[in-house]
């Protein structure tokens, strides 16, 4: 019966289009499923870590389009892949969590590794099924759909195989009014519009991406939508995150236009502005953070190409003149090796087909204004969620799913003492992935939060410096240790196909300054 269910889930997941899965497997009904999914044509991809896994799977299906499984054993495997699953929730990525369970015909007698899963994954979860014998193709066919409709998420599946199956999806979905007439007359009549484009423009990248170009008003991207527009266009002003360095832009918009905007985004700041709000929007926008006047919900892209029409009073330029004076502001230190300088470094010498993966820290302060993005999903970062430990994860599933091209991993000394394990993965899968690791042995962004004595001194954000190319070394990378530009240069250039590592020792000095033009304190 045990293998009879695994072979329902595989081909079930095989039908959705899922052709690689992730995880740590216990015993017996894990195996079974992962036999299965094998049986199916279902590569397993072996981690060392739940949250991880979840991660890889998240990646690899955000950039491949496919539903993405990760099985994880009951228990401690479960309790351990609520982070990755509220990543993939958060930061709106579709992923399939299969976790064995304590059977329902024994849980009254049998305590050990006894949990309510389905209770516990439900916060983080778009969906979730107990899957058992009396659960119907179609049910779990409509549950794993849940995945990757929009807003994508996790749906956890808990494999009982004898048990009698049950379901919960996502409360029915609001439906939103093609409030276009409205849109358009406003966005005609406006002089100074400025667009804040979001990650719920994704699903139609390249038909927004030609509806904002031909418009040419100024264009604010979250980090999640970086590449929707070339990062270099003219028209592309840099990035959105509700903070100080866009602030003088949006000061002088008459109109801000929210594109594929998903609140999840930009940090709990204050709204500073008083220009009315309109929203284009997949799913109709139920946070009043930001004051949406007007919303047409549908097709992002069709509804870009609707409505953004008419002439307005920017050059042209306004977008680039605003970018580069923010980079102007960012980088205005000489010195020997800074965040910012280690990403200009790394950017010198990048291949232009390269994906790169960026962990939560004060370094993504440093990587988000200065690196180019000229298509969507080439930068991965967790900003629904915001988690540390993801770049090196997400990393493996980007190699995975755009097979030999190179991928740059940027990560912290804490973010990656998060995930040390998986550079064995990165090794035992010979991926083309280069981690540079901004090492400065502290949690700066923790530490430049610290306003007084009662926040807990160095014994809460400071560690002993950790020379990770000799661990990286020892679990079969490359690597080298840099303290200069020309060391960081010398030691990326050459093969990127090669799994490497660059223990970058970096003068954290300039975080405070980048904290104060990004964020205004």
């Amino acid at each position: 019966m045990a293998n009879s269910a695994a072979q329902r889930l595989a081909k079930a997941l095989r039908s959705a289009n899922a052709d690689t899965a992730f995880g740590v497997p216990g015993g017996g009904p894990n195996l079974d499923v992962v036999g299965a999914m094998q049986a199916e044509g279902i590569r397993f991809v072996l981690s060392h870590g739940e949250t991880p896994a979840c991660i890889m799977a998240s990646a690899y299906g955000l950039i491949t389009g496919r539903v993405s499984p990760v099985v994880v054993t009951r228990g401690p495997g479960a309790a351990v892949a609520v982070n990755g699953a509220a990543q993939a929730t958060l930061d709106r990525q579709g992923l399939v969590l299969i976790t064995d369970t304590v059977p329902a015909a024994t849980s009254k007698r049998v305590a050990h590794q006894r949990l309510d899963q389905r209770a516990i994954f439900a916060p983080v979860s778009v969906a979730g099924l107990t899957f058992g014998d009396d659960t119907s193709d179609e049910d779990l066919a409509a549950t794993i759909a849940e995945a990757t409709t929009w807003p994508a998420g996790t749906v956890h599946i808990d494999y009982d195989a004898d048990s009698g199956g049950s379901a919960s999806v996502r409360a029915l979905r609001a439906d939103g009014s093609p409030d276009t007439g409205e849109i358009a007359s406003m966005i005609s009549n406006a002089s100074r519009p400025v667009v804040l484009l979001g990650v719920g423009a994704l699903g139609s990248a390249s038909t927004v991406r030609t509806a904002l170009q031909a418009f040419g008003a100024p264009v604010l991207s979250t980090y999640q939508a970086t590449g929707i527009v070339d990062s270099e266009d003219e028209i592309c002003a840099g990035l959105f995150t509700n903070g100080a360095s866009e602030q003088k832009l949006l000061e002088k918009a008459d109109l801000i236009i929210a594109v594929g905007l998903d609140m999840v985004e930009p940090i709990p700041a204050p709204w500073r502005y008083n220009a009315p709000v309109v929203s284009l929007a997949p799913t109709p926008t139920a946070d009043p953070y930001a004051p949406i006047g007007h919303e047409a919900v549908g097709d992002v892209g069709q509804l870009a190409s609707d409505v953004l029409v008419g002439s307005h009073s920017w050059d042209r330029a306004a977008g680039i003149m605003h970018r580069e004076s923010v980079r102007a502001k960012l980088h205005n230190q000489a010195l020997e090796l800074g965040p910012v300088d280690l990403v200009k470094a790394a950017a010198s010498v990048a291949p232009s087909d390269i994906t790169a993966c960026v962990d939560a820290g004060a370094h993504f302060l440093a990587i988000m204004p200065f690196w180019s993005v000229s298509e969507p999903n080439r930068l991965l970062i967790s900003n629904g969620l915001a988690t540390m430990g993801y770049s090196v994860p997400a990393a493996i599933g980007a190699a995975l799913a755009r097979p030999g091209e190179p991928v740059l991993s940027f990560v912290g000394d804490g973010g990656l003492g998060m995930t040390l394990a998986e550079l064995e993965t990165v090794a035992r899968l010979k991926l083309p992935i280069t981690v540079i690791v901004f090492n400065d042995a502290a949690l700066s962004l923790i530490g430049a939060k610290q306003v007084d004595a009662n926040h807990g001194g160095s014994d809460a954000v400071d560690y002993n410096m950790t020379d990770f190319a000799v661990i990286a070394e020892a679990m079969g990378l490359q690597a080298a240790v840099a303290s200069t530009t020309d060391e960081v240069k010398a030691a990326l250039d050459g093969n990127w196909m090669t799994p490497k590592l660059i223990d970058a020792r970096i003068n954290p000095s300039p975080y405070k300054h980048l904290i104060k033009v990004t964020r205004g304190s």
